[in-house]
Parts: structure tokens; C-alpha cells; sequence
């Protein structure tokens, strides 16, 4: 294969983008001994993982190859940037993710570091239905008066824990009392699994009864895959507000498909449970991937991740570039709620203001009940703390 193909210019790589629909860009790190080491692996997965080898006549494959658009060598690592045709994966966000790191996960040391799509490839994805501002709309917290868009103050969300027992009234009667409290938002936990339709209605009607109108509550959809989306529709026909799911344990293209599906008409927010094996490892992808870009794309409302704060944290900058793949300027996709989560305490308000501004969601769990009473006092102490640094 040709150099002139592997290696196009900036003006090459503008003309292919025009030719099959748009370029998705993935940015590798690796080990290398060397430049001509690092040349020799972005080869391999710009064409192993498009056209699975390199084969001799390429003007068949012009299309379809990937192409390297950059790649360097420093202190024993390689990097490399590779842009892929939209021809090979579609507007399937799963089927790009095999694409991107699918053989390419074996090789040790190899970590996917940054995913991005040039204009052609954004405008054909339709992101999330609601986003950040339209949640803000649904909950009615409208700072400035304008009905959402541009508020001064983040919203507050707690989870319902401990999310299994023997009767669903202790959930009930705790989310009644968090929504009287001013929680705007209240979630399942994730380990809450409905075994059947029944278990989730009965759940959803006495929270419904409870809240008497106030707040939104975000329940887990689960069960057989093959049962969801059904189970999606008559929980919203029963009153269901807002849908809690796991992606990476039910799958991408799930995701895809429920968040797309235009019967469901309410918001979708994504749960991080499986991806930490996905950060670490001989091989890996960068949690910005994980939680922040391909969530936007598959169209989540809104993503939960680990906060930089508790047991189970992320680091700052880790936590940070998943909050900026959910909320920049991306085409005209709408930014997805940023959710960090896990440990978060009434203190902590005033780091989240600092680290990821307004456009967030304060997401307690412990921490609500920790706060020397009941969750009531514990939504409260939230309240004064937000009211206290998002003047």
C-alpha cells in the first residue's frame, strides 16, 4: 500500500472526508523503540483495523482504509493519530467502537487516548433529546427565568439506598422526603434489578404517590435486553420521568437504540458500572472515551462517573476531560449532564464549582444521609451549600 494513501495531506484527508461521509479521529499510545517503530504500528491499525491487512492494490480500497494523519516518538512510546472513514461504521456508535479498539485492545500497552469527529461525521449523529439544558427544563430549574438554558446553579440529585429490601415503602417515603427538601433529581442505585415488569411499576407508582408532584425520579431500567424497550414504553405510559441504564453492561448500541427510539420521550442517563476494567490494564481507553464522548454520541441526557472526591475516585484531570467531552461545543449536538458521582459531601460543593462550573449535576448518595440527620436535612445542607457558592 501506497504511502501517498496511508499518509495523506491535510487537503487528501478534507477530499476523503467529502467522499465517504466523514472522519472519526483516534489519537493511540504505545510502546515503540523507535520512529520507525511507531510508523510501523499506526500502519498496522490504520489498516488492520479497517481493511484487517495491507493488501497490494489499494484502489479498490481507497474508501475504506484508515490513514495515518500523525505520529511521533518519545521516551519508549509511540503515538499516532489514525482518521477513519464513516463509510466502514455508519452512525453505529458500538460498531465504531469495534473499529476503533477491537483487535487493536490485545496489544499490550496500547491505550486509546482521545476520540473526536470532524463535521461531516457530527452532523449525522442526533446526541442526546434533552441534554443538560432541556433536564434543567423538565425539573423546572430555571434560575434566570428563561425556562432552563443559561441557569446559575447546578442541580442537585440523591439515590435512593439502600436500593434492595423486602418492601419498596422505605424508598418511597425517602424520596418524598428528598423532594420536599428542593432535590431536584432522585435516582435507583444501579444494583437495583427489577425481575420482572411488576416489581418496577409497583415501585414506580408508590414513588410517584410520594413525591405528589415534586421532583424527578430516575428509575433503573433493567431486565432481559429483548424485554427493555418494551418495558420502557409502558413504565412511561405508567409515569415514568427519567430512565437510569447501564451501557457497558447491556451494551452500546442498547444504548443507542432507546436513547433514538422516538416512542421514548423522556431523558436516559447513562451509569458507569463495568468501566473501570475498560481505563486499566495491559490495554486501555481513556475515560474521556469511555463515559464522556462515546455516551454524547450515542445520545445519553445525561452521564454519571466517578468523582475526584471519594473512595472510588477518578483524578481531577480524568474527571475534568470527561465533563469537557460531555458539555463543548460539538456540531450542533446538545451537551449531555455532566454527573460526577461517589462521595460527594455538602463540603464538596465548593470544589465542584471549581472544577466543573455550572453545568452539572451535585449527585449525593451516602453523603445525603451523612450530614448528621435524616436525607431531608441532608438535602438541605446540599441546598445551602449551592446557594452559597453559585451566587
Amino acid at each position: 500500500m501506497s504511502d501517498s494513501i496511508l499518509f495523506p495531506t491535510p487537503q487528501e484527508l478534507a477530499a476523503l472526508s467529502e467522499r465517504v461521509g466523514g472522519l472519526v479521529f483516534a489519537r493511540y499510545s504505545f510502546p515503540a523503540a523507535d520512529l520507525a517503530g511507531a510508523k510501523k504500528m499506526a500502519v498496522q491499525i490504520a489498516a488492520g483495523q479497517t481493511l484487517g491487512f495491507v493488501p497490494e492494490h489499494v484502489a479498490i480500497y481507497a474508501n475504506y482504509v484508515g490513514r495515518v494523519q500523525a505520529f511521533d516518538f518519545a521516551n519508549t512510546r509511540g503515538v499516532a493519530t489514525i482518521a477513519f472513514p464513516f463509510l466502514i461504521f455508519g452512525n453505529d456508535v458500538a460498531g465504531l467502537l469495534t473499529i476503533l479498539f477491537g483487535k487493536t485492545s490485545f496489544a499490550p500497552g496500547l491505550r486509546l487516548e482521545t476520540v473526536h469527529g470532524d463535521d461531516n461525521y457530527l452532523s449525522k449523529l442526533k446526541g442526546p433529546k434533552f441534554g443538560m439544558d432541556g433536564i434543567r427544563k423538565l425539573v423546572r430549574k430555571n434560575d434566570d427565568g428563561r425556562n432552563g438554558g443559561g441557569a446559575t446553579r447546578p442541580l442537585l440529585m440523591a439515590i435512593l439506598k439502600p436500593g434492595i429490601g423486602p418492601s419498596d415503602d422505605p424508598l418511597a417515603l425517602q424520596f418524598g422526603k428528598l423532594v420536599s427538601a428542593g432535590t431536584d433529581l432522585v435516582k435507583d442505585d444501579e444494583t437495583r434489578i427489577d425481575l420482572s415488569l411488576a416489581d418496577a411499576e409497583a415501585r414506580l407508582q408508590k414513588v410517584l404517590k410520594a413525591g405528589q408532584g415534586s421532583g424527578m425520579y430516575v428509575m433503573h431500567l433493567s431486565g432481559p435486553a429483548f424485554e427493555l424497550k418494551a418495558r420502557a414504553l409502558k413504565l412511561q405510559q405508567a409515569g415514568a420521568q427519567a430512565f437510569l441504564f447501564c451501557p457497558y453492561t447491556y451494551g452500546i448500541s442498547l444504548l443507542q437504540a432507546l436513547c433514538e427510539d422516538p416512542e421514548i420521550k423522556v431523558p436516559i442517563f447513562a451509569h458507569p458500572a463495568f468501566t473501570g476494567v475498560m481505563g486499566q490494564g495491559p490495554s486501555s481507553i481513556a475515560m474521556e472515551i469511555v463515559l464522556g464522548t462515546f455516551m454524547r454520541w450515542a445520545g445519553c441526557d445525561g452521564v454519571l462517573f466517578p468523582s475526584p472526591y471519594g473512595s472510588i475516585a477518578l483524578s481531577t484531570e480524568e474527571a475534568q476531560a470527561i465533563h469537557h467531552a460531555l458539555c463543548r461545543p460539538e456540531g450542533k449536538l446538545k451537551m449531555s449532564a455532566s454527573i460526577p458521582s461517589a462521595g460527594i459531601m455538602p463540603e464538596f460543593v465548593e470544589k465542584i464549582r471549581k472544577d466543573f462550573g455550572v453545568d452539572v449535576v451535585v449527585n449525593a448518595g451516602t453523603g445525603m444521609a451523612r450530614t448528621g440527620g435524616g436525607v431531608e436535612d441532608g438535602a438541605k445542607a446540599f441546598l445551602r451549600e449551592i446557594d452559597c457558592h453559585y451566587k
